[in-house]
């Protein structure tokens, strides 16, 4: 799972999605939500240290204790709820995203902030411009 699932997850229609650096770095989605069109920013780790997805899920978290290292379990009824439960949390994490979202203005002032020392600022403002929110 991912940080544009999450934000699926709450409700919001991802139309594009990217991130921006290697180990660490940004990522940026155009999201449907709430009647409106929009852009989501948030920032990515390479461990649970520094990345709050990788916090607050671990690998397999939709599956039962039994069964978190094997394939899916369809017919068992704690994999059933453990699934559940993860979509649910996944929902609540993104739904945290949906606070802040920038109108296209917003989103390059955003993007071009730290252009001066981020190397990946130009490529973030770019991407933004070319799948720009119609006037």
């Amino acid at each position: 799972m991912s940080y544009e699932e999450a934000l699926k997850a709450a409700g919001a229609e991802v139309l594009e999605y990217e991130s921006f650096g290697s180990y660490q770095g940004d990522w940026w989605a155009k999201v449907r939500w709430n009647g409106g069109t929009g852009w989501i920013n948030g920032s990515y780790g390479s461990c649970s240290g520094c990345d709050s997805f990788e916090a607050e899920f671990g690998w397999n978290d939709d599956q039962c204790e039994e069964h978190r290292y094997d394939e899916k379990q369809d017919g068992c009824e704690s994999c059933r709820a453990a699934a559940a439960e993860y979509q649910r949390r996944l929902a609540d994490f993104g739904r945290q995203y949906l606070d802040t979202i920038y109108s296209q203005a917003e989103a390059e002032a955003e993007a071009a902030r730290n252009i001066e020392w981020d190397s990946d600022a130009p490529a973030m403002l770019a991407w933004i411009k070319e799948h720009a929110i119609p006037a």
